[in-house]
């Protein structure tokens, strides 16, 4: 006699066949079988293909965004600028650090070019006369830092979190519709079947 611990797989696995419509029940219609071999489709679909298609979609990113930071650090450079006027005491707090930071009027060299000036991201409190290091494009103008690696890990996060939301949510949209198309020819299915069959079961004749 088979133990319980042997009975427990063979019942999952009938109950996993008779919810995708694997097996010999002679009660099931064409639109059933239809119905249980998308399910299938779908479970290999999120079990497989999604992680599949999400790691794609992160590693081109991360290609996309190294290479976008390479090219940033090909043509950007960092030179000292010279504060003009003292900054004030209180800034805006780095999202990173505990740093607060301000915009400074300042000077700065740029190489193989004029002097320029403008503003430049200082320390809150710095004084005028002090020096902070700052990036500036080919043109000499200030530019945003190239992309660290912190900023990188974000955007291939990003895209790896939306690839599986918006690939999940066309996979329910394509099965929702799917569903409600299979429903609908069922419901055809009885109705033609009730005209042939109905007058028989209630004894009445058209």
């Amino acid at each position: 006699m088979p133990s319980r611990a042997n009975r427990r797989p063979a019942g999952s696995l009938a109950r996993m066949a008779r919810w995708l419509g694997f097996d010999r029940n002679p009660l099931r219609r064409g639109t059933d079988r239809v119905e249980g071999a998308l399910r299938l489709v779908m479970i290999i679909v999120v079990v497989a293909v999604l992680p599949a298609t999400a790691v794609a979609a992160g590693r081109w990113t991360d290609h996309y965004v190294v290479h976008q930071a390479q090219a940033q650090q090909a043509a950007e450079h960092q030179v000292t600028a010279v504060l003009l006027r003292d900054a004030p005491a209180t800034g805006t707090p780095d999202p990173y650090t505990s740093v607060q930071t301000a915009w400074v009027p300042a000077r700065w060299q740029p190489p193989g070019q004029p002097a320029r000036t403008g503003e430049v991201l200082a320390v809150a409190g710095a004084r005028k006369g002090s020096t902070v290091r700052t990036w500036i494009d080919r043109s000499g103008a200030v530019t945003d830092p190239p992309m660290d690696h912190r900023v990188i890990v974000g955007d291939v996060w990003l895209a790896v979190m939306a690839t599986l939301m918006l690939s999940g949510l066309s996979l329910l949209a394509a099965g929702g519709l799917a569903r409600r198309m299979l429903d609908r020819r069922r419901l055809r299915g009885w109705e033609a079947e009730w005209r042939t069959r109905g007058p028989l079961w209630s004894g009445r004749r058209s």
